[in-house]
């Protein structure tokens, strides 16, 4: 039987295959990606760095890496992701529907039908930042389609 061989994390990275970035252990203690939120694999750290460099060109920007952060951060404030995550029960972890919805939302302010109000500068409050619907039934029909929660009256 061949023996198991242990991996230190002090010489190792996590990788997400996805968004081609490397992750400490630390930064990931679930595993999952932070950006896309797939599962990560380990990697030696000096693999992890030639893969970040090759992939440099292919990476999404900073800014958009932290658009969508920032949309994440709005639809999950004051529990409201464990709240929606709970009622819809989806057959997926938190951090995959986390990731998803952040998409759909994303989708749905590039199609009209959802709006971030983001104040002009930062402010410490969480309540200077929103998000309001234009077509709230839309963003129910997409979350229950999301969620695999659909009935046939509600489809998009």
């Amino acid at each position: 039987m061949p023996k198991q061989i242990q991996t230190d994390p002090q010489n190792t990275y996590l990788w997400c295959d996805t968004c081609r970035r490397s992750y400490r252990h630390e930064d990931t203690p679930d595993g999952i990606c932070q950006v896309c939120g797939t599962r990560t694999r380990e990697m030696g750290k000096f693999s992890a760095i030639i893969r970040g460099l090759m992939s440099n060109e292919m990476a999404a920007s900073p800014l958009e890496t932290r658009h969508r952060q920032l949309v994440r951060l709005i639809w999950t404030a004051n529990g409201m992701g464990e709240q929606y995550y709970r009622v819809l029960t989806p057959d997926m972890s938190y951090a995959r529907f986390e990731a998803r919805v952040t998409e759909l939302l994303c989708r749905g302010a590039e199609e009209g039908w959802v709006r971030f109000v983001i104040p002009p500068a930062p402010r410490p409050e969480e309540s200077a930042y929103k998000l309001e619907f234009d077509d709230e039934a839309h963003f129910i029909a997409e979350l229950e389609l999301l969620a695999g929660t659909q009935t046939d009256e509600n489809r998009v």
